[in-house]
């Protein structure tokens, strides 16, 4: 009886019926032409991507002048396993399997004595299966990244959309994995690919960079940098034209803090903003330093001076000391105002978040802190009372922000402008918050740079329209953005409402109304109108606070008949276009640093508006669809045949584009060092908070009292 064959044998045997299923035209055949073997090897590549099996480049052979004779093609498959092996075990290696099953399928070709080559040996059988449609996309001829597959990757990281996620998004937008043609790792390896791209040379990109854009693209575009004594890059500060015409407008009052995770380097970034005309917050500047010091401000602060060339009127930050140290040094006389909102969130963390939550403490506190329009004696007299009765007199943190109270409580700021910066909630707070949706921490800085530029949005100038069908309300939407119409039209309204009139006289051309408001906790403020001048006072400041009129001028403005906005009363900075309007930066056009990759882009853009169209135009239609298949198939066979397989761009060249600048041999300014500030490091996690993180506690025996509990010899409270 014949032995039984073995496993491999088994294998052998069956490898008889591994043919692949194609077309004639897809199959080489012995003595088919072609005119260099890149063109033959993309032949047989294509073969084997179409039926399911890899191929790979073997044995050449070469005459005396070096020419090529003859030429291998091989399926991945062929050879040994063993060959993957090493005989060397002090090799660590890692854990891995071999795909290798001596698979003899090959393509031989030859040279013909004209420059060209022929087909000498085809051989089409498989000893192994063939991919099929779930798992055809981890071949490696179905993983090459294209141009489209690198655009995307790139696309989305300036969007902070990371390689698993936009291999999730691509999945979804062309149907499934298979169709994806590459894996999440291949999306993976090219965002690690740009980041080595950049490595050491990352301080000089983005130096060199804004030296191209300030001279080629935006010529109103500064910034300055700082190095240490080994020349790494220490501080760095940037503003483009846009920043700058828009602290011409926008600048009189500015907000700014710190933020951290931002870059691979720790470095804190600091944006300088600012409302512009459609109460948003609108980037002046921005600020990378090595540290959150004294002397790292102070250096932002002049660099700031230097390229703005004019000084600001207020600046609201956080409590740093550093900061007010600089702001003092750098800005002397310029108000500093503290942000309401830092102090406001800090009350739980100080007074205990049980008390402030379930106690009407904090209601009680906000009534005086968050008054507009409350005087400064009738907020100390307040905050006092409210202290007293909660029995927080001693409280230390209370005191220190009570005897700060000129720097951010509103009852001090009734006759400054501060167009609504310190009531509302933190604009540095909000704005870190929202680049921090487009940067993370591993990013280098040319990453971060370009995340940091694609975060900056555009505003609109549409019409709003008047619902109180009042003369004034309609001068208000030709003259105003639509944010800040609604706000003043929400001013309109309440005139309209049910204000008392306590009295009303005239006298000299003045007209003096004395107003109750119902909406105001029943406060009475007094207007005064001069009827041949049209100047009008309110004792509410709103208009010294924000810029805009209040609900009791638009009444006296109402009674008196005047059916307009008093023209010295419309603040230029709430109009419409007003950067445009006011600004004396004129900006030129702003140009691509590389028209040609600009052009090629736009080109591809409207090529996919042109496919998306087709698709919309067919609105379903089977026949009109299956047309566009079928063009889309020519048009692709067409492509193929007079491209070459991969040829897409270098990697190199991807990713230049994507940063706009090759990397030069020598370095001039090396990448910054690794900063250790607060947000760099992991957060110490006391005992308290370890104990109540979801584990449970284990007890411990006690050598004093010989028991399992809670605690050891040193607390035992057994102990003699």
């Amino acid at each position: 009886m014949d032995p039984s064959p073995t496993s491999d044998d088994f294998i052998r045997h069956l490898g008889d019926d591994w043919i692949p299923d194609c077309s004639i035209e897809q199959k080489p055949y012995v003595g088919q032409l072609f005119p260099d073997v890149d063109t033959s090897f993309t032949f047989y590549h294509r073969y084997g991507s179409s039926c399911g099996f890899d191929s790979r480049r073997s044995t050449e052979r070469k005459n005396k002048l070096k020419k090529t004779t003859r030429k291998y093609f091989l399926c991945s498959r062929a050879g040994s396993p063993e060959d993957d092996t090493s005989e060397d075990l002090s090799i660590k290696k890692r854990k891995t399997t071999s795909a290798k099953c001596d698979c003899p399928a090959k393509l031989i070709i030859a040279a013909d004595g004209n420059g060209g080559f022929f087909v000498k040996k085809f051989i089409e059988n498989h000893n192994h299966s063939f991919a099929g449609k779930g798992t055809m996309q981890f071949l490696r001829c179905s993983r090459s990244l294209t141009e489209f597959h690198k655009r995307f990757i790139i696309d989305a990281a300036r969007l902070n959309i990371g390689a698993t996620r936009a291999h999730a998004i691509f999945k979804s937008m062309i149907g499934s994995y298979e169709n994806v043609g590459a894996t999440v790792v291949d999306f993976k390896n090219f965002s690690r690919d740009i980041k080595e791209y950049i490595g050491k040379h990352d301080a000089d990109i983005l130096i060199q960079k804004f030296k191209d854009i300030q001279t080629s693209s935006d010529n109103n575009f500064r910034f300055e940098y700082k190095t240490d004594a080994n020349n790494h890059l220490t501080q760095l500060f940037w503003a483009d034209g846009v920043g700058r015409r828009n602290f011409e407008v926008f600048g009189d009052v500015v907000s700014f803090d710190a933020t951290y995770r931002t870059n691979k380097y720790g470095m804190v970034f600091i944006p300088f903003i600012g409302i512009d005309n459609h109460w948003k917050s609108v980037t002046f500047a921005a600020a990378l330093l090595e540290k959150e010091d004294a002397d790292n401000y102070k250096w932002a602060c002049e660099a700031f001076k230097k390229i703005f060339g004019s000084s600001v009127k207020c600046i609201v930050t956080d409590q740093d000391p550093a900061m007010k140290i600089a702001i003092e040094e750098c800005f002397p006389g310029v108000k500093h105002r503290l942000c309401m909102w830092h102090i406001m969130k800090k009350f739980p963390a100080k007074l205990g978040t049980l008390f402030c939550a379930e106690s009407p403490f904090m209601d009680k506190i906000k009534n005086f802190v968050w008054s507009d329009h409350s005087s400064i004696d009738e907020f100390e007299d307040g905050w006092n009372n409210v202290i007293s009765e909660f029995e927080l007199s001693d409280n230390t943190w209370l005191k220190e922000m009570f005897a700060l109270r000129s720097y951010w409580i509103p009852a001090f700021f009734n006759d400054e402008p501060m167009v609504g910066l310190i009531r509302t909630t933190s604009r540095s707070e909000s704005s870190n918050f929202f680049f921090n949706h487009f940067v993370q921490k591993g990013d280098t800085l040319s990453e971060f740079y370009l995340c940091f530029h694609s975060a900056l949005n555009h505003k609109d100038d549409l019409m709003p329209i008047p619902k109180n069908k009042k003369k004034i309300e309609k001068d208000a939407a030709e003259l105003y953005t639509k944010t800040m119409f609604y706000k003043i039209q929400e001013e309109i309204t309440a005139s309209c409402g049910d204000m008392v009139m306590e009295d009303m006289f005239v006298a000299d051309e003045v007209k003096s109304l004395k107003l109750r408001d119902p909406f105001l906790k029943n406060k009475t403020f007094e207007v005064k109108l001069n009827l041949t001048t049209h100047d009008i006072d309110c004792s509410c400041n709103l208009y010294t606070r924000v810029g805009y009129l209040c609900s009791h001028s638009f009444l006296c403005l109402s009674l008196s008949g005047i059916p307009f906005i008093p023209r010295q009363y419309v603040n230029n900075r709430w109009l419409k276009r007003a950067e445009e309007r006011f600004s004396t930066l004129v900006l030129s056009e702003l140009s691509n640093l590389n028209p040609e990759e600009d052009a090629k882009r736009t080109k591809i853009r409207d090529c996919w508006f042109e496919f998306q169209g087709c698709i919309s135009d067919a609105s379903g239609d089977i026949e009109q669809i299956d047309f566009i298949h079928k063009s889309l198939t020519v048009m692709r066979n067409h492509i193929k045949d007079h491209s070459k397989l991969g040829d897409t761009a270098p990697k190199d060249t991807s990713i230049s584009d994507f940063i706009g600048l090759k990397v030069v041999e020598e370095f001039t300014i090396l990448p910054p060092n690794q900063s250790n500030n607060k947000g760099c490091r992991k957060r110490i996690v006391g005992a308290a908070e370890k104990s109540l993180g979801g584990k449970k506690r284990q007890k411990r025996k006690c050598r004093k009292c010989k028991e399992f509990a809670f605690h050891d010899s040193r607390n035992c409270t057994g102990q003699s």
